[in-house]
């Protein structure tokens, strides 16, 4: 195959490599490095080792994510679009809950209480949810199921919700518990009124992010299938329960304060069981399918083997269909191979968990309304970071954890690379535009998005700055997220726990001495200067372990010329609009649609996008 392939995904990249097609003299799959497996895609024969033709074969090939037709797997540029898909539509109704919520609480003290209860209750999703799940849950998952052992997977999968659901259930006992203590030592630069109410919200999201912790297993089951687009959308449910309470109680019945903020703790409690309802059905479904499949395959096997053993083999699929749910696994080599994964994995979710916690500490002491526009700078700038970085490093995990599989170093080395340099190629020809618009068109984006009500445009003032920072920090986060994905996917957990590490102490450094000056502003520089430097660390990892990092695939001059265009359209319609109009949201909007519209016509015609190729199936 050529270096270079045509567009892929709607973004020109390099071809991700075929090592992943593993060869009948290999034995069609194997258990990879990184715990990821190798695919075979021979002629028209289904993907996945194990998998049989003729009976059986459809339910298996289907459980498997691939297309039935032709036993390819969807590309890796329509499953990144899936999962942008998803985040976007998930984000723009969390845009929409923060906007509400910025009309009723604004960017004063209850808002502050909000923020810090939220961030401080997120300590289960944050260490137990989905980047734990991706280190640990999806490759042992894979590497089960591309090894055709689909009952295994499917009893492995019900054992980890199982202790899943009995560590998220003790640590939010403990959170509700030590709910006081928590609020004390992590907003301690609240009044003691602004503590006792953080106190309350924080016992009711403490539960309420276990049951988001639950959701992230789903999720991590259906990204294993190739489904993307359920998962990253059905935090819509969450958001929307919360936007029906806003408006319920605070504009129907006029509820205002402490009460609307412990009414929006309870929505949001209850919106994270009805997204777990939303998943677990989906998952179910698939995992039913894996055990049946696997058993199918096996039965057809045994049929070819010798024809009296059809009786046998019926049998067995018919037991295919008990649950293996409700039991631990405790003594399951899976379940403890994934065990082992899971001390760096946590290390270094916790450690991220960790930064955060800090950054609100040292925000608490910078006045009242310091927390609110810190969060709100955090929402607008992770809306291009969600669809960016974790989009991206969704998709590379699985795609990687198979290119690990090749037994040739060489051959898996070349794979990886050109697998992540079409991720950065992608990140860049998006990144780069989205970079520029937060630094430059940060106040049309916070006024179209949330000045309104009690948020003015005092409020939009104070933000401003903050989403201009973390706009220098977009590149270098979503790429960090990739290569971070790639140290998994080559079995390697510690060493993004040991870089995220450094990345706190550097914050917390930079964030002290610039906050002096600076204040919230200074807190949000060191994040960024940390960011950076945690990514280029990962980077020099990588390249060491695969020799280089695709980075040929980066057409740096033509993005750089798509963001000079994009921003410079947005700039001009600033200009030319009647003063004061950009400070509402219709001027808001005419502003940033000039620079969407410059983006999607100078895109293609730089060759770096191309619709079409982003809306075909295969």
């Amino acid at each position: 195959m050529s270096a270079k392939s045509p567009v892929r995904g709607g973004v020109e990249s390099p071809s991700p490599g075929t090592s992943s097609d593993a060869s009948a003299e290999n034995g069609g799959a194997g258990a990879a490095p990184g715990g990821g497996t190798a695919s075979t895609a021979t002629g028209s024969a289904v993907t996945g080792a194990g998998a049989a033709t003729g009976a059986g074969a459809v339910t298996a090939t289907e459980s498997q994510g691939v297309t039935p037709r032709t036993g390819k797997a969807p590309s890796s540029g329509r499953s990144a679009l899936l999962v942008t898909a998803g985040i976007l539509l998930s984000r723009l109704v969390g845009l929409l809950r923060q906007r509400v919520m910025a009309h009723y609480f604004g960017a004063g003290a209850m808002a502050d209480v909000i923020a810090a209860a939220f961030r401080i209750g997120n300590i289960t999703q944050n260490l137990l949810g989905e980047g734990t799940l991706s280190a640990s849950f999806i490759p042992v998952y894979a590497k089960l199921r591309g090894g055709g052992q689909g009952r295994e997977a499917a009893r492995f999968a019900w054992a980890s919700l199982g202790l899943l659901a009995l560590g998220v259930g003790g640590v939010s006992v403990l959170g509700v518990l030590l709910a006081p203590w928590l609020s004390a030592g992590l907003a301690a630069g609240f009044d003691a009124a602004r503590l006792a109410r953080t106190t309350q919200i924080v016992r009711i999201v403490f539960p309420m992010t276990g049951l988001l912790v639950l959701s992230a297993w789903g999720l991590g089951v259906l990204n294993a299938h190739r489904r993307f687009f359920l998962p990253y959308a059905a935090p819509v449910v969450w958001s929307a329960v919360q936007i029906a309470a806003l408006w319920g109680l605070g504009g129907w019945l006029g509820w205002r304060g402490e009460a609307l903020a412990e009414a929006l703790a309870w929505s949001a409690l209850v919106g994270a069981g009805l997204q777990f309802g939303v998943l677990l059905p989906a998952a179910r479904r698939l995992l039913s399918e894996v055990a049946r499949g696997d058993e199918a395959a096996r039965g057809a096997g045994e049929k070819a083997a010798s024809a009296g053993s059809a009786g046998g083999a019926g049998e067995k699929a018919g037991d295919a269909s008990e649950k293996p749910e409700g039991r631990l696994g405790l003594d399951n080599p899976n379940v403890r191979e994934a065990a082992r994964r899971l001390p760096g994995a946590l290390l270094g979710r916790g450690v991220i968990q960790i930064s955060g916690l800090v950054d609100t500490l040292l925000v608490s002491f910078l006045g009242t309304g310091a927390n609110a526009v810190f969060g709100y700078a955090q929402t607008v700038y992770l809306l291009p970071m969600s669809l960016l970085g974790t989009g991206e490093a969704a998709v590379a995990l699985p795609e990687m954890a198979r290119e690990t599989a090749e037994a040739d170093r060489a051959r898996r080395d070349a794979a990886i690379r050109a697998r992540l340099g079409a991720s950065l190629s992608r990140l860049s020809v998006l990144a780069l535009p989205a970079m520029g618009a937060l630094i430059a068109l940060g106040p049309e984006l916070i006024t179209l998005l949330l000045q309104t009500g009690s948020f003015d445009r005092e409020a939009t003032g104070r933000v401003a700055p903050l989403v201009a920072a973390y706009g220098g920090a977009l590149l270098g986060n979503a790429s960090g997220r990739v290569l971070g994905t790639t140290c998994f996917a080559l079995g390697d957990t510690k060493t993004p726990a040991r870089l995220a590490l450094v990345r706190v102490v550097v914050s917390t450094a930079l964030s002290l001495v610039l906050m002096q000056g600076l204040s919230v502003l200074g807190v949000v520089l060191g994040a960024v200067i940390a960011g950076w430097v945690e990514a280029l660390l990962l980077a020099r990892r990588v390249r060491a372990e695969v020799g280089g990092l695709g980075l040929e695939a980066v057409r740096l001059g033509r993005v750089l010329a798509l963001a000079g265009v994009s921003v410079s359209a947005g700039l001009g319609a600033r200009w030319a609009l009647p003063e004061g109009l950009t400070s509402r949201p219709l001027g808001a909007f005419l502003v940033l649609a000039a620079f969407g519209g410059a983006f999607l016509l100078a895109a293609p015609g730089l060759g770096l996008l191309n619709v079409r190729s982003l809306l075909r199936r295969r």
